[in-house]
């Protein structure tokens, strides 16, 4: 019959040449897509033009709308913005004001900000492979700890992928072969267990450090210095309350807000996680944080801005039918100027609250932090200990 043919010589070559001609295709493929774009200056930029400098790009379609870009051996932190100066966020936007950007910050990589002409090349600064650009006390390890269990992977899948290559060239039919039945080897089956299991021990030793440091350490609301921030989890957005002027949660001058966190940098937050109503999680991309908000359970979160910025904030559950729209912007700002809007907000909310009843405080979030202070939960989380506990 046809199919019992002996494959070709040439036939036995050609199999690998084509599965691995894929793989370099696949390379090519994956290089175009993480191919950083770059462009000219619409315009100049001068050394005095500082944070708030708006200016053009020749093409900044391919341009991300945060981030850093390089002139020269300068690195600008930049932001897109339309032509009344706001963010832009949709992607109809973005087609609408593709070359607008505002400059946040200037010479962000330690070089002093130059003279740039009409012309001069930009680039985008990379972030990384598959990360954002880190902003957390611990991002770096979290980082490296990925990279290395993607080397460990990566030569594993090649050795793997190369073995069953030369198995089809090797074992390929031949005429009159027989076959070989075996029921295994017990010697190569005790290397294959014991090597992963080696491999996931080292790798468990080496990540501990780093995951008492996230998950077992988080600062105490009473250590000096150490900014709270109560957090509720709802289909389908973020409520944050921060305590006021007094620096104390439950009275008047506490500071509410939807969508919108603002925290100072480098600074310890300590995030205390609910939900209302089905499991969310709150992730950070930039902050490597991510934990899951489940009902019942108070959760501790931390993280420490290592510079002030614009992020994001994101549910990284599926949470419901408007799951994507469920995000938020984290405000990093300086020391001083969050001092400042602490105050601000603080005396704004004490007058609002002024003269109503406790339920009634908040405005339109009354409802959620009412909850929050006459609901405790039943189950609790204590990330310093890792116990957990019933609260009365």
């Amino acid at each position: 019959m046809a199919g019992n043919r002996a494959a070709t010589p040439v036939q036995r070559l050609a199999l690998p040449l084509v599965c691995m001609g894929a793989i370099v295709v696949l390379v090519y493929l994956m290089k175009l897509a993480f191919a950083l774009p770059t462009t000219e200056l619409d315009g100049g930029l001068e050394a005095a033009d500082g944070a708030g400098t708006v200016f053009q790009l020749a093409d900044g379609s391919h341009f991300p709308g945060e981030g850093k870009i390089r002139i020269g051996e300068e690195e600008i932190s930049v932001q897109r913005i339309d032509a009344k100066g706001g963010k832009v966020q949709s992607g109809k936007d973005t087609v609408l004001n593709p070359n607008r950007f505002k400059v946040l910050e200037r010479g962000v990589n330690g070089v002093a900000p130059a003279n740039h002409a009409a012309g001069a090349a930009v680039s985008q600064v990379a972030k990384g492979l598959f990360f954002p650009e880190n902003n957390s006390s611990f991002g770096d390890q979290v980082d490296e700890l990925f990279y290395l269990i993607l080397w460990i992977t990566g030569i594993a899948f090649i050795l793997t992928e190369g073995f069953f290559l030369y198995c089809i060239v090797a074992f390929w039919a031949k005429p009159g072969a027989r076959s070989a039945y075996t029921h295994g080897n017990h010697r190569l089956e005790m290397v294959w267990t014991v090597i992963p299991a080696v491999i996931l021990v080292a790798l468990a030793v080496l990540q501990s450090g780093m995951w008492t440091e996230m998950k077992m350490s988080a600062p105490s609301a009473t250590e000096p210095g150490v900014v709270t921030v109560q957090v509720v989890a709802k289909q389908f957005e973020w409520n944050f309350r921060q305590a006021g002027s007094d620096g104390r949660f439950g009275t008047q001058d506490d500071i509410p807000s939807t969508g919108r966190l603002v925290v100072p940098v480098d600074t310890p937050i300590r995030i205390e996680l609910r939900a209302q109503d089905v499991l969310h999680s709150f992730f950070l991309p930039e902050f490597r944080v991510k934990q899951d908000a489940v009902p019942g359970l108070s959760v501790p979160v931390w993280f420490k801005a290592k510079r002030p910025g614009t992020f994001q904030i994101m549910c990284a559950e599926l949470c419901g039918l408007g799951h994507s729209r469920m995000g938020g912007t984290l405000e990093v700002k300086t020391k001083e100027a969050y001092a400042e809007w602490v105050a601000t907000e603080s005396t704004k909310w004490n007058g609002e609250n002024d003269g109503t009843d406790r339920p009634d405080w908040y405005g339109v979030q009354a409802k959620i932090w009412w909850w929050w202070d006459s609901t405790p939960t039943s189950v609790g989380f204590t990330g310093e200990s890792n116990d957990r506990k019933r609260k009365s």
